[in-house]
């Protein structure tokens, strides 16, 4: 096998493994930025809602012990009590405080994107490492085989008339070193 047809070969089984990388790293963003239907609809958006108040790092209200958050927490409490849903719940803190407000992405669009694109990176890029440390380990193998190789060569092959020049040459310039 030549080399570029080895390179090759390798080449399509790395990109063909960067590309399911890439689909498990956007189906993982995309399952991540699911809400958890398993608790109640208050508990549920008070870890999805973000703290406004400037001084926490962007706490869930749920956690933050702030009197902002919990100022937030009575709102969204109201909000559940009034029978609103979990998006138009979402969207009204988003538009009377930022769409910072929200800790999970969307579903969609471009905040799903944010999540997505990092961790399609993440997986394809740990692919392509596992592609360079495979070769480099691969490439010392065949360093040491082929290393074996020229000594074996050596006994067999004459001497080639330009290496024999420049050993002379090699062997005067060391002569002239040394005092």
């Amino acid at each position: 096998m030549t080399p570029s047809t080895e390179t090759t070969k390798l080449g399509t089984g790395w990109w063909l493994g960067a590309v399911a990388a890439a689909l498990v790293g956007l189906g993982s963003a995309w399952w991540l930025a699911q809400p958890d239907r398993s608790l109640d609809p208050a508990t549920r958006l008070a870890a999805e809602i973000g703290c406004q108040c400037g001084t926490c790092p962007h706490r869930p209200i749920a956690t933050c012990g702030c009197g902002f958050a919990d100022g937030m927490l009575a709102e969204l409490q109201e909000m559940v009590d009034a029978g609103m849903g979990d998006e138009e719940i979402l969207t009204t803190f988003a538009s009377r405080y930022d769409e910072s407000v929200r800790i999970r992405p969307r579903a969609g669009g471009w905040s799903l994107a944010a999540w997505a694109v990092p961790l399609m990176l993440l997986s394809v890029g740990a692919v392509l490492l596992a592609g360079v440390v495979s070769r480099w380990a691969g490439g010392r193998a065949h360093t040491a085989t082929a290393a074996a190789a020229p000594e074996a060569e050596a006994d067999a092959a004459p001497p080639d008339a330009d290496a024999a020049a420049l050993r002379a040459r090699l062997e005067r310039e060391l002569e002239r070193l040394d005092p």
